[in-house]
């Protein structure tokens, strides 16, 4: 088999070994920069005050049948924290876990390695999120801006180193 060939036949078996994984992560989750395990860089992030202090943050973005998981694992001057939820890239409803302001996200695609979540609390927006991942794939910015509970206005940029 010359080299030509066995090019054409490589190609063909890596599209055939790859279909099947893309039709069950679905395409956007097969390819998505977010995938891993990201921990908050406090340093480089700029939390609110009106926020309790954050302590520690890790971030869990795994590829499901139903789309992307994510996991958040948070630690501040309240306590522990767990939340999460599993979306799709439809800027559809997904439900969230655990204690936040919003009980819902809706997220959207906007570029290869960006994304834009809109908050929502009992049917109505109350914030926006973007998640930027950077080029190399070494950091993941997070920038948040809501409404939280008590009514306040909250700004955060936060940073996460990718484990």
């Amino acid at each position: 088999m010359n080299y030509r060939n066995r090019f054409v036949a490589l190609a063909l078996l890596n599209a055939a070994l790859m279909l099947p994984l893309t039709y069950v992560l679905g395409a956007d989750a097969a390819v998505d920069p977010a995938v891993g395990t990201w921990t908050l860089d406090l340093a480089k992030s700029k939390l609110d005050p009106n926020q309790p202090a954050l302590k520690s943050s890790v971030r869990t973005y795994t590829s499901t049948a139903d789309g992307l998981k994510v996991s958040i694992h948070s630690v501040d001057a309240d306590g522990t924290h767990d939340t999460g939820s599993t979306f799709t890239y439809d800027g559809k409803p997904h439900p969230v876990s655990g204690p936040t302001d919003y009980d819902t996200i809706a997220v959207t695609r906007v570029g290869t390695n960006q994304s834009k979540t809109k908050l929502i609390m009992s049917g109505k927006v109350i914030g926006h999120l973007t998640r930027v991942v950077s080029k190399d794939g070494k950091t993941m910015t997070i920038t948040v801006d809501e409404t939280n509970a008590k009514g306040t206005k909250v700004h955060e940029v936060t940073v996460y180193e990718r484990q």
